[in-house]
């Protein structure tokens, strides 16, 4: 009989010992890595943001999520964590945090501001004219879907302009790769992206004078009819432009 009372004292023993070093390994581990309770994470990195250390608001943001996943604030910590990124210039990572959250949270109140400030981190790394536009194409149509799945969206004035000015950049982009065969003397490619200008961008300010290089390029490989076409079409819906002579 003591000796069954020993063998039950000393498995509890043993497992009090097991739970109070389990307990101290855990806080061993939150004292190692210096981490904190989610609140006092969420506070500094608002704060931060709000002070312009975007940098600190990142890092402490990154943290809540890391650590405290099922935390009521951490869903706003992750698309505040893309706006860290963006206010920093950072508009890659910005970019990534915003598909994050849209991935995460597709039925959030949140998603369209992640979607708007995605596309807006592709707009914000597009190249000079001549250069791959891959970011440009991607925040137009990031922006495209915007408008199709949230066309109340309060901001959709502002996305219906970027478009715009993304199609105006992309057309002028695509007429600097028709002038460099132009100026080359490589008249087929030329006439090629001219064309391209045309069906992609019809009615942008960069039309005029793709049908003037147009009528040049026929010109120059002597086919009259089509140089007649494209001088006609000029001188028909841009009657008053410069390059009607």
């Amino acid at each position: 009989m003591k000796n069954s009372r020993l063998l039950v004292l000393i498995l509890l023993l043993t497992a009090a010992v097991s739970m109070l070093s389990f307990f101290l390994t855990a806080c061993g581990k939150n004292v190692k890595n210096n981490i904190l309770p989610p609140g006092v994470y969420y506070k500094k990195a608002l704060n931060e943001a709000h002070n312009h250390n975007y940098v600190g608001a990142a890092k402490d943001f990154k943290s809540l999520i890391e650590n405290y996943p099922a935390y009521h604030n951490t869903v706003k910590a992750e698309l505040k964590l893309g706006d860290a990124y963006y206010l920093n210039g950072k508009y890659i990572e910005a970019q990534g945090a915003y598909s994050d959250f849209i991935t995460l949270h597709p039925r959030s109140k949140y998603v369209p501001f992640a979607m708007f400030y995605e596309a807006m981190s592709f707009y914000k790394r597009k190249q000079s004219v001549g250069r791959t536009q891959s970011s440009l194409r991607k925040a137009k149509i990031v922006f495209e879907k915007l408008i199709n799945d949230y066309p109340h969206f309060e901001r959709s004035k502002k996305v219906m302009e970027y478009i715009k000015k993304i199609n105006i950049y992309l057309s002028e982009n695509t007429f600097f790769t028709g002038l460099y065969y132009y100026n080359a003397s490589m008249w087929k490619p030329a006439i090629y992206m001219f064309k391209v200008v045309l069906k992609q961008y019809p009615g942008l300010p960069v039309i005029p004078k793709t049908l003037h290089y147009l009528t040049i390029c026929y010109k120059n490989v002597k086919d009259k009819k089509a140089e007649n076409h494209y001088l006609r079409l000029l001188k028909e819906k841009y009657p008053h432009s410069k390059y009607v002579e």
